[in-house]
């Protein structure tokens, strides 16, 4: 082993008062011990919304955005709080998603949820006489998707319907006409008190 190299007297003087500026371990007092630490779980999580949510009318939620809203979403002035992607779902997979979605939401306390449904299209049999390469658009349905046009219908519908404030189509940089804004209501309808407890 190489030894180690003696300091200089400028060095060891350097060292010695540092060295009487600290405080031994042994001196100092006991630190007092660190309590053990609790998994902390919301309990609203679980719980299902209050009975009153369905309970009491609800006003039918507004097929479009107002321009203001619209306009602080797709400016990042007002964030979208979750998003969900149904593609490839089917119909009873998706609407069981964009259930629990939203009453987690409504529980968080959200504002503005983001649904990508897809534009959708019409498929084809690639046993037809043209294959769907050389298909022109014309001869897809212009509609959309089957979710495209469902979900609209689901959140008018009895089980979404009260936490529904307004819904409409996204910005282009969200999903264009595959996506859809849903603003939710942050109390029950005809309430002053927040809506969950």
């Amino acid at each position: 082993m190489a030894k180690k190299p003696k300091l200089s007297e400028r060095d060891e003087a350097i060292w010695q008062k540092v060295a009487e500026s600290v405080t031994p371990l042994g001196d100092r007092p006991d630190a007092p011990p660190i309590p053990p630490r609790r998994m902390v779980r919301d309990l609203r999580e679980g719980q299902g919304l209050p009975s009153e949510w369905h309970s009491r009318p609800s006003p039918t939620p507004d097929a479009r955005i107002d321009r203001k809203t619209r306009r602080q979403i797709t400016t990042g002035r007002q964030e979208v709080d979750r998003s969900i992607d149904l593609h490839g779902m089917t119909q009873e997979q998706a609407f069981r998603v964009l259930k629990s979605t939203v009453e987690g939401a409504v529980r968080r306390g959200d504002k503005t949820l983001l649904v990508v449904t897809g534009k959708g299209g019409k498929r084809f049999s690639q046993l037809d006489a043209t294959p769907a390469a050389y298909r022109t658009r014309d001869e897809f349905e212009q509609f959309g998707g089957v979710l495209r046009r469902m979900v609209p219908l689901w959140l008018n519908g009895p089980e979404l319907k009260p936490f529904i404030q307004s819904y409409g189509p996204a910005a282009q940089e969200h999903g264009g006409e595959g996506a859809m804004y849903v603003i939710l209501r942050r109390r029950l309808p005809g309430s002053r008190k927040g809506g969950v407890s």
